[in-house]
């Protein structure tokens, strides 16, 4: 018989009240320590303290209860008696974040509705541990004695929250979670104690964040962390997830905190298909192409690539109004094929291809569906007859085909469709948002923010123009008040002329010859002159400012802290990927490096 809910949240909220009582402290230990560092390392001196992503904690949950990451391969939400519409992932709000990166400190501020969105996820996740091939120390649970039975549950709860918490329980915690079981045990069933003991431990701050205190030091000395502390960080670093169970064995011999035995693990850990994902979502972020629902192009301007938008609509809605149902259809494939092209594009460059940031740049090779090849132009040559079949997010198989675009169009992330659509308005290209886009995701150069008003000063987005899409926007940026930005900001955005809205090539721009030459400087001076984005992209590629700003993306991503331009703890990093820039290297040796494996004694 089930206990009834109030005495589940009862014992649920005394658990969680020491345990955040004990943050509480924590958190004031953390702020307490010393200020002063006279080391000769100096590390990013920020609070360690960073809770798991959205998508770090459904990855956890995952591999905590060894599910794999399709839905439909976890038990149904009503067999475990949770009215869950799915069983995973669970929809957390999105972070804040900081310049478009999750996962940084800076950038986490839980409001009250993911509060509670983490209980429910909690309380949902739970349910789901007696179902788990990974969650008992003990086998067939079924012809257990009664006595037996509970010591079982009791091992398995405490072994849970050692791989939750991911690492070893204290002494208190491990009383405390025994405690906690036999309360349970004795109210309600052995399925009930079970439920409310995992969604405490999956609610504690232990699980929901990850501390860096590192060891005692001498005062004025970096503080190494230790190597439990360093297993998560680098399984969250590589893996979007908790670690394996040789990173908690490398971490119980003592193994893993060296710059040598970090960088072993991370090889090793770039050869699993996890590192694929994490290393995808990583550039989705920092192109910005994690949402392309945004992509909304004006179905009178690019409807007719793919339909007669004259032809009478077929369905009407309520009120009568004709509506065009067909350019949602169209919109569907649309974005999931650009989504997907870009996964495949980072992916293979990286894993598969030469591995190299230039290439990440320039490279020219892709995949194309029957609904984004007309935007590719009809010199792109497929290189397959055989399609990759892949499931999009709603369920649909899609068919995308290898090719190879021609070269002097496209050449890397920069050119492809989901960039290049997400930088645009509904009817035509934003040179300004592509512009700035390059400037700070790429060269790392503040602009501060646009003046008031800059908005409302934009060129219209009308199909009645009667001008090119450059000219327009040069006549609205052209007075003095403008051009100290817009002299740096244009040139960069004017080399994507080539492309519509949607990423489409294109030789004219209304009518006229699309003129996308230029000359940008980078903010160490650099001068760069190009006849369009594909030398563009080949130039930006080989420059040492644009190769140190992705170091230092990567860096702040890997520790969780928003690191200074100026900040000289990433120089070796910085240095070493100017002379090779293998991206699979220079995260190996984010890895291993004093800033990754070290904090600052000033918390």
């Amino acid at each position: 018989m089930f206990i009834q809910y109030n005495q589940q949240m009862n014992s649920f909220m005394s658990f969680l009240k020491h345990h955040n009582s004990c943050f509480s402290a924590f958190l004031i230990v953390l702020c307490a320590c010393s200020t002063e560092d006279q080391g000769v390392f100096e590390p990013p001196p920020e609070s360690p303290l960073i809770m798991l992503t959205p998508t770090e904690y459904n990855n956890t949950v995952q591999d905590l209860l060894g599910f794999s990451n399709a839905a439909n391969n976890w038990p149904a939400p009503d067999e475990v008696g949770s009215s869950a519409q799915s069983s995973w992932p669970w929809f957390f709000p999105e972070e804040a974040g900081v310049q478009g990166f999750e996962g940084l400190s800076n950038g986490q501020t839980p409001s009250p509705y993911q509060i509670e969105q983490l209980y429910k996820a909690a309380a949902h996740f739970a349910r789901f541990a007696i179902h788990s091939p990974l969650f008992y120390t003990c086998d067939n649970t079924e012809s257990l004695s009664e006595g037996d039975l509970y010591a079982c549950g009791r091992t398995s709860i405490e072994q849970f929250a050692i791989r939750a918490w991911r690492r070893p329980l204290t002494s208190d915690e491990q009383l405390r979670i025994r405690t906690f079981w036999e309360d349970n045990i004795s109210e309600g069933s052995f399925e009930d104690a079970i439920q409310i003991s995992a969604a405490a431990i999956l609610q504690s701050p232990q699980f929901l964040y990850r501390s860096e205190l590192g060891a005692l030091a001498q005062p004025g000395q970096s503080i190494l962390l230790n190597d439990w502390e360093l297993a998560s960080k680098l399984s969250y670093f590589l893996w979007d997830s908790m670690p394996d169970e040789q990173l908690f064995a490398a971490a119980a011999r003592n193994e893993l905190h060296t710059q040598r035995q970090l960088e072993f693990h991370a090889r090793r850990m770039l050869q699993d298909d996890r590192a694929r994902s994490a290393i995808v979502h990583f550039h989705k972020q920092w192109l910005g192409a994690t949402d392309l629902s945004k992509v909304s192009p004006a179905r009178s301007v690019y409807g007719p690539l793919y339909y007669d938008i004259s032809a009478e609509p077929e369905f009407s809605s309520i009120d009568g109004t004709p509506e065009d149902f067909e350019w949602p259809n169209i919109l569907i494939p649309l974005r999931a094929s650009m989504d997907i092209e870009t996964d495949l594009f980072i992916e293979r460059t990286i894993f598969d291809g030469n591995g190299s940031f230039s290439d990440l740049l320039s490279d020219n090779h892709g995949y194309f569906s029957k609904t984004t090849r007309p935007l590719y132009g009809e010199d792109t040559e497929q290189l397959s007859d055989n399609p990759l079949s892949v499931t999009t997010s709603t369920g649909e198989r899609l068919a995308l085909y290898p090719a190879a675009f021609p070269k002097d169009q496209r050449a890397g992330l920069l050119t492809l469709p989901s960039t290049l659509a997400l930088l645009s308005h509904p009817v035509h290209p934003a040179p300004i948002l592509r512009g700035t886009f390059v400037l700070k995701q790429l060269a790392c150069q503040n602009l501060g923010t646009p003046p008031p008003g800059a908005e409302s000063e934009a060129p219209p987005d009308s199909i009645d123009a009667q001008s090119t899409n450059r000219e327009r926007t040069e006549a609205v940026t052209s007075a003095a008040s403008c051009a100290s930005c817009h002299d740096n900001i244009n040139p960069p955005g004017f080399a994507f002329e080539h492309y519509d809205a949607i990423g489409g090539w294109r030789d004219e721009d209304n009518g006229l010859p699309v003129d996308s030459s230029g000359t940008m400087t980078l903010p160490d001076g650099t001068q760069l002159s190009f006849t369009n984005a594909v030398e563009l992209s080949r130039q930006l590629a080989q420059s040492s400012r644009v190769r140190d700003c992705y170091t230092l993306k990567w860096t702040s991503y890997a520790t969780g802290i928003s690191i200074d331009w100026n900040d000289t703890s990433i120089v070796p990093i910085q240095n070493a990927f100017r002379q090779n820039d293998n991206i699979q290297d220079l995260l190996v040796t984010i890895a291993g490096s004093s800033v990754f494996r070290y904090r600052a004694e000033d918390l």
